[in-house]
């Protein structure tokens, strides 16, 4: 699943491409990512509005649309928005396509079908799933010490389950999550209020550093990941710990390791990350 970085990239492109342009038409093929919605009353709440702005939060995608509309997107496990500015045909996995002024297109595929497209006026907003999650670590107010109140209500937890919970902070997944608590030296098996002060604070600096880092290199691509226009990021180039089992570690020389933790396939250096509670 796309996790914040690759959501990122693509909200960046997005807005180059398609803000201003006016949705002239829809064509759907995957119904059911409209949650129950007809295409017929879908494409008339959105059919000759502007798209405005387009933002992220977490791992949602959102169109801001003019009359106060907004279409949230959540590209699941294989999502994937192409943009072309000329008359395309859609392809084997194509869902649906918007029609745009000028000409061009906005194609979204899905090979797995789970993504989902959900309408909302824009004072309703609030009531969405990334809005009613925590705080986003982009965001200019998530800092060091709202970091730590998050924690201090989580002291029980093993905190790799507390960096993949959405409800503390939106966005992280398992392959950030991984490298974070690696660049942090810190076992992904800990309990939350196991940590000092000062590991909290490179938990922190680790998280945002990571973030930034996967967004510079365009996002991880292993399988499925593509921006608009269709290329790989880079980040995968550039992992240290995840899905690097059993090979050696960068930092210590030590083989890395991989065990289910929190109900995720997780990868740690037991050297580098030594877990003093066992």
């Amino acid at each position: 699943m796309p996790e914040l970085p690759e959501v990122e990239c693509i909200v960046r492109d997005l807005r180059l491409c398609v803000t201003g342009k006016k949705i002239m038409g829809l064509e759907f093929f995957f119904e059911r990512m409209l949650g129950g919605v007809t295409p017929q009353e879908f494409a008339g709440r959105i059919c000759g509005r502007v798209i405005q702005q387009v933002k992220r939060r977490g791992k949602y995608i959102l169109f801001f649309l003019s009359g106060n509309n907004v279409l949230e997107v959540h590209l699941r496990m294989t999502g994937r928005f192409f943009f072309y500015p000329a008359t395309v045909k859609p392809g084997k996995y194509t869902g649906v396509i918007f029609y745009l002024s000028g000409n061009a297109q906005l194609h979204f595929q899905d090979i797995r079908k789970f993504a989902t497209f959900r309408l909302w006026e824009e004072k309703e907003l609030c009531k969405s799933v990334p809005f009613r999650s925590g705080p986003d670590p982009l965001e200019d107010d998530f800092d060091l010490e709202s970091f730590l109140g998050i924690m201090e209500k989580k002291p029980n937890g093993k905190i790799k389950a507390f960096l993949l919970d959405q409800n503390n902070f939106v966005g992280m997944g398992n392959i950030y999550t991984d490298e974070a608590l690696f660049r942090a030296e810190i076992h992904p098996a800990r309990k939350t209020g196991s940590l000092s002060a000062q590991e909290k604070k490179r938990l922190f600096e680790a998280v945002c550093s990571i973030l930034q880092e996967g967004i510079a290199f365009r996002g991880t691509s292993f399988s499925d990941y593509r921006d608009l226009r269709g290329f790989q990021g880079e980040f995968q180039n550039r992992l240290k710990v995840y899905r690097r089992g059993g090979e050696a570690c960068l930092r210590c020389g030590g083989t890395i390791e991989r065990k289910v933790i929190a109900g995720r396939g997780t990868y740690f250096c037991p050297y580098c990350q030594y877990d003093n509670e066992n």
